[in-house]
């Protein structure tokens, strides 16, 4: 899908809103690539967009090395490939995610299972420390950002990490979040032209490299 940056995050949002309630919770085929992928390359677009700028906006959905390109032309003229990275949680996030479809609710926190005999997702709820979720997001986003930054690209590629935690917002959770990655990759040392964070709970996108 190729647009502008305005039209573009129009249709990502319209595509989104338009899911099955289990299909957007879930997260499968198409629902995961719009959530994932497509909103994390439309947000970078609408934050380059300016009087002046032209922003066109593509994601590929598809195979190939890139998820997105971006081409900006008026008073700046450049275009890159996107790379986009979800640091989600893997199998307990979707755990949680088919646990909230069944049962209408899920401990954010805590142990959860699937039961072996009968196949069910088992959760507990517990307490955990102020800093649990941002030590969370810094994980995974160290973690992926190591994996892809072992991989070679093409020259002037941005990457997007894009996470999701509706609790996390603000000047002092970002420095916080940025220090605890620092603290374990070394972001500027890749060959990726730029690297983004994205919180597509809030819409806060920062550059950390």
């Amino acid at each position: 899908m190729r647009h502008s940056a305005y039209a573009f995050a129009i249709e990502v949002e319209r595509q989104i809103e338009a899911l099955s309630h289990e299909s957007l919770l879930v997260r499968r085929g198409q629902s995961k690539v719009l959530q994932e992928e497509w909103y994390a390359i439309a947000r970078l677009g609408l934050h380059l967009k300016q009087p002046g700028l032209e922003v066109e906006v593509e994601a590929f959905g598809d195979s190939r090395v890139a998820d997105g390109h971006i081409i900006e032309s008026g008073f700046r003229e450049r275009e890159f490939d996107v790379q986009v990275v979800y640091a989600g949680y893997d199998y307990e996030e979707a755990l949680r995610r088919e646990h909230m479809v069944k049962a209408g609710f899920v401990p954010g926190t805590g142990p959860i299972r699937r039961d072996k005999k009968t196949g069910d997702v088992v959760a507990t709820m517990a307490a955990v420390d102020s800093d649990y979720s941002i030590k969370r997001v810094a994980a995974s986003l160290a973690e992926r950002f190591e994996k892809k930054a072992a991989r070679s690209y093409p020259q002037n590629t941005v990457l997007l990490l894009a996470f999701q935690e509706i609790m996390f917002s603000g000047r002092a959770y970002w420095d916080k979040l940025l220090a605890l990655v620092d603290g374990q990759v070394s972001l500027g040392t890749s060959n990726f032209s730029a690297v983004y964070f994205l919180n597509c709970a809030t819409n806060e996108l920062n550059r950390a490299a």
